[in-house]
């Protein structure tokens, strides 16, 4: 091999093991890309559930507050002397049945996204609520004062029921997701 061999074997290697190189530093830099984007897809995905949890939260407390005052026309007409608890008062419910039905709707959002202890407090704030509702609801009652004592044990018990699940969702929220 003379001179004029070995110079240009020695480019071929040099080029061949510049090429090498590069073609080894884009992969490596390929998958360190793709690990990356993982990364920031699984980053984006826990703050999405974050934040769909925390509307879904927020909806079953909203939720509530709108049921509440469906009551003040129901406890009225229902204290007034000429009040039939055989008669039809299907229009006097309708209120309280709708928001019944959105604090119900928002608590399958909770059970949607989670997690399920929530979903489970979500679902004690729905049943103290119908609970209230059917101390004026139901003939069960022989009384307008046994209604009213049922109606304020069971606001009492929501009472609970919101601060557990008020004080478990920050802890939901303020915890690093996984």
């Amino acid at each position: 091999m003379d001179q004029g061999d070995a110079a240009v074997w020695a480019a071929a290697l040099g080029i061949a093991g510049t090429l090498a190189g590069a073609l080894g530093g884009a992969l490596v830099q390929g998958r360190a890309i793709r690990r990356q984007v993982r990364d920031q897809e699984a980053v984006n995905i826990r703050h999405q559930l974050r934040e769909e949890r925390r509307a879904a939260f927020a909806a079953i407390l909203d939720r509530c507050s709108e049921v509440e005052p469906t009551f003040g026309p129901i406890i009225v007409a229902r204290a007034r002397p000429d009040w039939d608890d055989d008669a039809d008062h299907g229009e006097l419910w309708t209120p309280t049945n709708t928001a019944l039905d959105a604090l119900q709707w928002a608590v399958t959002t909770v059970s949607i996204t989670g997690p399920d202890h929530m979903a489970h407090l979500a679902n004690a704030i729905h049943e103290e609520v119908r609970a209230k509702a059917n101390a004026m609801r139901l003939p069960a009652a022989a009384d307008l004062a046994q209604r009213v004592r049922m109606f304020g044990e069971h606001n009492t018990a929501l009472e609970e029921a919101q601060r557990n699940f008020i004080r478990e969702a920050r802890t939901v929220l303020a915890a690093p997701m996984p």
